[in-house]
């Protein structure tokens, strides 16, 4: 017996997932991309880096057939990183 909790999504033509499989996975992003642009490094969030962050925000976009406010806010959530990047970097080169 199989019911719809145990089947595995299957892609849409592209080889992409559905849409509707995002919103929680960017959520999750969100809310730890924020914690990294804040600041709250002591957790073990930062320790895995800006680069992993933004790896998986990517594979998002090339993975899932993202609706137009899905691809917007994974865009931000580059965009944010990206000027986190930029800020680390200017207060490790004064140092």
């Amino acid at each position: 017996m199989s019911t719809a909790t145990h089947k595995k999504p299957v892609p849409k033509a592209g080889g992409r997932l559905p849409a509707s499989l995002v919103d929680s996975q960017l959520d999750h992003l969100e809310r730890m991309v924020q914690n990294v642009a804040r600041g709250d490094a002591a957790t073990v969030f930062d320790a895995l880096g800006d680069r992993y962050w933004e790896n998986r925000v990517r594979e998002l976009l090339a993975t899932h057939d993202l609706v137009q406010i899905q691809r917007r806010r994974a865009e931000r959530l580059l965009e944010l990183l990206e000027q986190t990047a930029t800020i680390k970097a200017r207060r490790f080169k004064s140092i």
